[in-house]
């Protein structure tokens, strides 16, 4: 029986259990797996590709056997992850439908976990390697997300594009045809607290509908090679010394065993930014340029190791002197994300370098077509500021809202950005307030330490008027 829209958006605001698997187990299988694909390309005279040198289970502190998140919080957070990377004449309104086209997707199974509704399981073949490449980022961040936090519990966790970082300082592309793109992670996590060092972690999403064995509940081929090649793709981009930063894989079974399961490894380690004095040189408020020249080829050294020479190896290379500079612009393209989720336009243009897509942000822009920053809400006693559109569930219209604290969108647009940090992290305390008054709402609502919010609203029925 199909649900009605009410249903449907009900369904999205009821916590769920997402499984997480990370085992010592998991990580021995992705080493076969990698072996497997090191011999292949042995066999066809084929140079070896770079991994992280170690895999290892995530503490079982920092995500457990599963987190509760509603599926609203799912397609929150692939929302925001997608807001920078869809730049197009259509952007506002794909900001909002790559996450709004999956609210009949995910539901909840008899024993209570997450998991895909029968329309989403009947797609077509097509559809499905695109519905896996895109919830896959919003299961894959989600859980990234609680565990950083788990890891820095007195911290914000913010999340950026990796390619939009990027395009800053290198170019993404390979310098020969046939090459495709440089490796690099999907995304950088960036764990933040006024007054000490920024702590930086990589992450790769992956997903699949691939199966499990009934019998053993064993991971599929797919994930394990997803994982394999998530070890490839951070191995891409070093900050500072070689192998210092920490990161995340993470291959979302969307059809696991028992509902949704996010399978995760990562690759420890500690990276701190610069600390920066919000009146001092370096300031994140400081308008900063592309930094043309910094070096591809050989830009990365491996020191001895393992009986190995050291060496230097191609990939995105942050050197130590660039640190500062890096941190600057991981903290302005993360204001850039949350003013294009909010609709900015001009207010994101200001935080992006030329190379990051400034000009795009900059012209002029249509309603009709993109996000625009002419919305706003009450939740409790506080103001959101955003953008607004307008769909349907059959005959039902919809208002999908995001935007974030009218008083913290201020302090951004204005290019006070470190004020806009110190004044986040006071807020803090009071969100449990606000998410209490959020449950009066009339549909799914979800927010976000960082001051987002992102909400769904059934209109009232509109009359046709007489021809």
């Amino acid at each position: 029986m199909a649900r009605t829209a009410r249903q449907i958006l009900n369904g999205l605001s009821h916590q769920r259990t997402i499984h997480i698997r990370s085992t010592a187990e998991l990580g021995a299988l992705v080493d076969s797996a990698a072996a497997a694909i090191d011999k292949q390309r042995r066999e066809k005279g084929q140079e070896a590709v770079r991994r992280k040198p170690e895999l290892h289970p995530v503490a079982r502190a920092e995500c457990g056997r599963s987190i509760e998140l509603t599926p609203w919080q799912v397609l929150h957070a692939l929302a925001r992850g997608f807001v920078l990377p869809s730049q197009g004449m259509g952007r506002g309104l794909a900001e909002h439908w790559l996450s709004l086209k999956y609210c009949e997707t995910l539901h909840s199974n008899r024993a209570g976990s997450m998991d895909l509704t029968e329309k989403g399981r009947s797609s077509e073949r097509w559809y499905k390697a695109m519905q896996a490449r895109e919830l896959a980022v919003g299961f894959g961040l989600a859980s990234a997300e609680h565990i950083v936090q788990q890891r820095y519990p007195d911290h914000i966790v913010s999340v950026v594009d990796a390619s939009t970082v990027l395009r800053a300082g290198w170019a993404l592309g390979g310098s020969q045809r046939g090459k495709g793109a440089r490796p690099r992670p999907d995304y950088l996590v960036e764990a933040w607290k006024p007054g000490e060092p920024s702590k930086v972690t990589f992450v790769v999403c992956r997903g699949n509908h691939q199966k499990p064995n009934k019998r053993t509940g064993r991971t599929r081929s797919t994930t394990l090679q997803q994982l394999v090649k998530g070890s490839e793709l951070t191995e891409g981009i070093q900050i500072g010394p070689w192998n210092t930063t920490p990161c995340l894989m993470l291959s979302t079974e969307l059809m696991g065993q028992g509902g949704v399961v996010v399978n995760a490894l990562q690759s420890p380690g500690e990276m701190l930014l610069p600390l920066r004095t919000p009146d001092g040189p370096g300031s994140a408020d400081e308008e900063i340029r592309d930094k043309t020249g910094i070096p591809y080829p050989n830009a990365i050294h491996i020191p001895a190791r393992e009986g190995k020479r050291a060496r230097t190896v191609d990939g995105f290379q942050v050197p130590e002197k660039d640190l500062g500079w890096f941190g600057q612009l991981l903290a302005r393209t993360g204001a850039a994300g949350l003013t294009a989720f909010s609709g900015g336009g001009p207010t994101t243009a200001r935080y992006l370098t030329a190379h990051q897509g400034q000009a795009h942000y900059a012209a002029p822009t249509f309603a009709a077509t993109s996000s625009y920053h002419d919305a706003d809400i009450d939740i409790g006693d506080t103001k959101f500021v955003g953008t607004d559109h307008v769909f349907r569930m059959e005959t039902v219209r919809i208002e999908a809202f995001s935007g974030m604290d009218s008083r913290l969108y201020e302090l951004i647009a204005d290019g006070r950005l470190e004020e806009y940090r110190q004044a986040a992290y006071e807020l803090r305390p009071k969100w449990h307030n606000t998410r209490e008054a959020g449950k009066k709402w009339n549909g799914p609502i979800s927010f976000h330490d960082d001051g987002t919010v992102m909400a769904l609203s059934i209109l009232p029925i509109h009359k046709r008027r007489p021809l």
